[in-house]
């Protein structure tokens, strides 16, 4: 009688080398601020920014978990994945400095609120890439829309036309991701 080959274990899946190098490249990222404090006084964080780059980490890898074992394809699971960089580059960058003035200003708000209110309604039309692209269309839209916005309601505040194309186009990228994975 020969055996037949057996479904791998979730331990298995657990333990991916994949999976296990991922998380730890998170981790070593949010530990490097902690050692370097100890070595300059140039790095200053507070428990408060630990916990903000954890969630932002965390969110990371969450998000690129979901792209592998949700994704429906090639093009689908690169437009989520994409769309997870973005979302954390996004809010990282802005908290971090702001894409217009500083971090705290209304429009630099509003753009990390687009990425939390996509973030949310991925989740709730359950991955659907008819939807999706639509959705990552939209973030783009609404960065260079804030970018307009803001040129003329903030006077004197430059407007990082060149980071904010950038970010725009990858979320461009996204939604054309799954556009083409709508189409198949």
């Amino acid at each position: 009688m020969i055996d037949s080959p057996q479904p791998p274990s979730s331990q298995s899946h657990f333990f991916n080398g994949w999976r296990i190098a991922g998380w730890s490249a998170a981790l070593a990222l949010l530990l490097l601020p902690a050692i370097a404090m100890r070595f300059t006084d140039e790095v200053e964080w507070t428990a408060l920014d630990f916990v903000f780059a954890g969630v932002l980490l965390f969110s990371l890898g969450m998000g690129l978990e979901i792209a592998v074992r949700v994704g429906r394809g090639g093009m689908h699971t690169l437009g989520l994945a994409i769309a997870a960089v973005a979302g954390f580059l996004t809010l990282w960058a802005n908290a971090a400095v702001g894409f217009i003035g500083a971090e705290g200003e209304p429009v630099n708000i509003a753009i990390s609120l687009m990425v939390v209110a996509a973030a949310i309604v991925t989740l709730g039309v359950r991955f659907r890439p008819k939807v999706l692209r639509f959705v990552f269309a939209g973030v783009a839209l609404g960065q260079i829309a804030a970018g307009v916005y803001a040129t003329s309601a903030m006077p004197g505040h430059e407007v990082e036309w060149g980071i904010l194309i950038v970010f725009a186009g990858i979320w461009s990228t996204a939604a054309m991701c799954f556009h083409r994975a709508a189409s198949a």
